[in-house]
């Protein structure tokens, strides 16, 4: 029997599938809800803008005259995000058995808790500039 038949995978790589499964979920499920159907379809917002401000975190201002190869780093920005908010939640719930035993409560708190990171610390020190208040129009259309 050779070596390499004969090791069996070590619990690092046993992890890294789920982490990949999660991170992609995450961030095609991210990516459609929010970028594309609430700020697109129904902010009015181009999907490109709304790739490119992911991608102004790091760029700044410069993110949003540099067209489609700008948005597609923002792209690449948002699902790098989404992995590791992945792994982080699945290398937790590897060792907190609390989150093994109630996964929904857990992913929950968890989701508000990236939620409140992201906005709150995140993404005020990043380059990204400050989104702009709604105006009058945009607050009485969404609430009719």
């Amino acid at each position: 029997m050779s070596a390499i038949a004969s090791t069996s995978s070590t619990p690092r790589n046993s992890l890294l599938r789920p982490i990949a499964l999660g991170g992609l979920i995450i961030g095609t499920a991210d990516a459609i809800i929010y970028h594309w159907l609430v700020s697109s379809v129904l902010g009015g917002y181009p999907l490109t803008s709304v790739l490119q401000y992911i991608a102004s975190g790091a760029l700044g201002e410069s993110a949003f005259a540099g067209g489609p190869p700008a948005a597609l780093l923002g792209l690449l920005f948002h699902y790098m995000i989404s992995f590791v908010i992945a792994a982080v939640f699945i290398l937790s719930a590897s060792r907190i058995t609390l989150l093994r035993r109630y996964p929904f409560v857990g992913a929950f708190l968890y989701g508000f808790g990236v939620f409140i990171v992201m906005n709150l610390v995140v993404i005020p020190l990043s380059a990204a500039p400050p989104l702009p208040a709604p105006t009058t129009s945009q607050r009485s259309s969404s609430i009719s």
